[in-house]
């Protein structure tokens, strides 16, 4: 394994301070090129057999930025100071077993153990960063010295997992230029949530100030197998998917199953990622797995045996990315391995300051009572305290109706009641809530022709089932719905989006629009076909066309799907999160068409409409970074880092059809009562 290059620019006096490790280091600089007294410094690790190679001169490195030899000023042979950054993979069993639950404080102490473990490595001028991954880019710990007290913040785990998005905002932090930034991170091999792809990443890693090592936890990869495979075995406890989760999106892997835990096509990716950086992939020898401690260590032993060189540019324009090569001609034996380049751009602007920001019911007489006050919110918060939906359910269906004659009143308090069974992790709490959705369908059938009320139920039912994300279950909803409102827009729509959720659902579909499997082309052309049917209905032509777009999209049709997103930016478009779709994903269709800057704007146009959503500033970091604004993609990553936002991204529920909508339309039935 050799050690990592990282690259900084600075001011020569600022250079030659830092050669002093008592003197204490200013903030960073900008990145840029101010005079001619601005220095590169370039880390570089060359080696023989295996071995390093000692005792090299300037004369003996021969450089280059941007095809122009570059007279070396100075080389050292001393490990300069390091700023860690640890990423923990926190995030839980995809398919959501059923398991014991585990306290915060385990998980916590858990991963302090590790952090002191790996502070007992570091020296008293290096510095640690803590993330996690989680649902979303969580921060255990700001970068802060060896010496401080570590504190951990909130701990989040049991997720969801945002790898990709994780290992983008830790790649791409600030590096101060007398430093080098190390990023060491462990995942169970799985991505489920992020809103950019494997490619991304390594495009990332390739660019930026860090050395990159993967360690892979192939044996916390097989346990959650194990413990799926266990648990839904129907001779056994009879738990299926889903259990603990309402919903899985795509799943992408890093490693194939057991014994082997092939390399697939995304762990190639990152692990050209680590590669480029000068770091490695890290995996299981026999039955002992790596350690983040562990693989600080070996990375520590090269530390101690590489060059930094120091230069002026000469020759070469300041902005821009500028290609560096290194070699040692005195022997063709050695292997030299320094990064690729280094990127100048302008300081970002600073980011928009941030905006201002009686006891529930708890058994059903409770609630019933409640109700019929119009107490729904107090309803609704005790619904989310309630721990066994099963027996609430079956508890309302033996009491009868409580409102004889108000049997409106019934079937709305109904679909309240089922919510929390549709998204339980209880056994059987899942069947049990749609087999009272089913038989309510029939129960609210009005003799002769639907009204209103119906209508209004059948959606709010729909919503609650595109939520689930389980296709095959929501189709016989979708179905009633149409045959008593063969035209209703939302109706049309949903057939088409649970349509489209097979694909996700089967696992055939990535974050990005990517595939991992084909669909057959009669598939692809029914999903064609049922969004076009709900593009001709003025009430759901845009969000028809921004699903059928992305659809497009993730079929590598991208032409067609940027003049469908382009007609949908014609229409007005009062929803709010359908403007951020909109734009986050013409920002996408944009970059496959290599059309970058236009892909900024429309990330920047998603941003100001959500400033915090995660996947448009992760998307930005990508996009800032592949144009060459190195300082743009660092400064959105320290913002992703150290924001914490309660706003939802929109992206996070995109497969979850129009379940966004259900309480409005809960509202709107309760206002129906009568």
């Amino acid at each position: 394994m050799t050690a990592g290059v990282r690259v900084g620019v600075v001011l020569l006096a600022a250079a030659i301070a830092s050669l002093d490790a008592q003197v204490p280091r200013p903030a960073p600089p900008q990145a840029q090129f101010r005079t001619s007294t601005d220095v590169v410094m370039v880390d570089v690790s060359v080696r023989a057999g295996g071995q390093p190679v000692a005792s090299l001169r300037a004369e003996d490195f021969v450089l280059t930025d941007n095809g122009v030899r570059q007279q070396i000023e100075s080389v050292e042979a001393a490990a300069v100071p390091i700023d860690v950054t640890l990423v923990v993979d926190l995030s839980g069993n995809p398919r959501g077993p059923w398991v014991g639950h585990v306290p915060v404080s385990k998980i916590a102490r858990e991963v302090e153990s590790e952090l002191q473990a790996v502070k007992r490595i570091l020296r008293s001028d290096d510095r640690l960063r803590v993330l996690a991954v989680d649902r979303g880019v969580q921060q255990l710990s700001p970068l802060l010295p060896v010496s401080a007290e570590l504190r951990l913040a909130r701990v989040e785990f049991d997720g969801l997992s945002a790898l990709y998005d994780s290992l983008a905002t830790a790649l791409l932090q600030p590096v101060e230029p007398a430093r080098r930034h190390v990023v060491i991170a462990r995942t169970k091999g799985l991505d489920t949530i992020s809103s950019i792809n494997a490619q991304a990443v390594r495009a990332i890693a390739e660019q930026a100030d860090a050395l990159f090592h993967l360690v892979m936890m192939e044996t916390a990869l097989d346990s959650d197998a194990a413990l799926s495979s266990f648990q839904c075995n129907p001779t056994l406890m009879g738990l299926c998917w889903p259990t603990k989760r309402f919903w899985v999106p795509f799943q992408r892997r890093l490693i194939g199953p057991r014994p082997v835990h092939q390399l697939l096509p995304d762990g190639e990716a990152l692990a050209a990622a680590a590669r480029a950086t000068g770091g490695d992939l890290h995996r299981a020898s026999g039955i002992l797995e790596p350690t983040l401690a562990g693989t600080l260590r070996k990375t520590f032993e090269d530390f101690r045996s590489s060059y930094v060189l120091r230069y002026t540019p000469q020759g070469v324009s300041r902005g821009g990315w500028h290609t560096i090569a290194v070699t040692v001609p005195k022997s063709r034996s050695y292997s030299v391995r320094a990064r690729r380049g280094y990127g100048i751009d302008e300081p970002a602007a600073p980011p928009p300051p941030a905006p201002a920001s009686s006891a529930p019911p708890r058994t059903l007489p409770e609630f019933t009572a409640a109700y019929e006050r119009g107490a729904y919110q107090s309803v609704l918060l005790g619904l989310r305290q309630v721990t066994d939906p099963v027996r609430i359910i079956r508890d309302f269906e033996e009491g009868g109706n409580p409102w004889p004659a108000i049997p409106g009143r019934e079937a709305a308090f109904a679909l309240d009641l089922v919510e929390p069974g549709v998204f339980s992790s209880r056994n059987g709490a899942q069947e049990e809530a749609l087999r009272m959705m089913e038989r309510f369908t029939r129960l609210i059938r009005q003799p002769f022709e639907p009204d209103v009320f119906e209508r209004y139920w059948h959606f709010a039912a729909l919503t609650l089932v595109e939520g689930m994300l389980r296709p095959s279950l929501a189709d016989a909803f979708v179905t009633r719905a149409l045959e008593r409102f063969p035209g209703e827009p939302r109706f049309v729509l949903s057939r088409a989006i649970v349509t489209d959720q097979r694909w996700v659902a089967g696992g055939l579909r990535g974050a990005a629009g990517g595939t991992t499997s084909p669909p057959a082309p009669a598939y692809v052309e029914s999903v064609r076909q049922q969004y076009e049917a709900a593009i001709a209905l003025p009430e759901t032509a845009t969000e028809a066309r921004i699903r059928l777009a992305w659809f497009l999209h993730g079929l590598g049709r991208h032409a067609e799907a940027l003049d469908l997103l382009e007609r949908a930016g014609r229409e007005p478009v009062s929803e709010l999160s359908l403007r951020y779709l909109r734009q986050l994903f013409l920002g996408h269709v944009l970059v496959a068409l290599d059309r970058r800057d236009e892909a900024i704007e429309a990330y920047q146009r998603a941003r100001s409409e959500l400033p915090k959503a995660q996947s448009a500033r992760v998307a930005l970091m990508n996009a800032f970074l592949a144009r060459g604004d190195r300082d743009e993609a660092e400064s959105m990553a320290e913002q992703v880092q150290v924001e914490q936002s309660a706003e939802m991204d929109p992206w996070w529920m995109y497969w979850q059809g129009q379940y966004r909508l259900y309480p409005q339309a809960m509202g709107r039935l309760r206002g129906l009562i009568r």
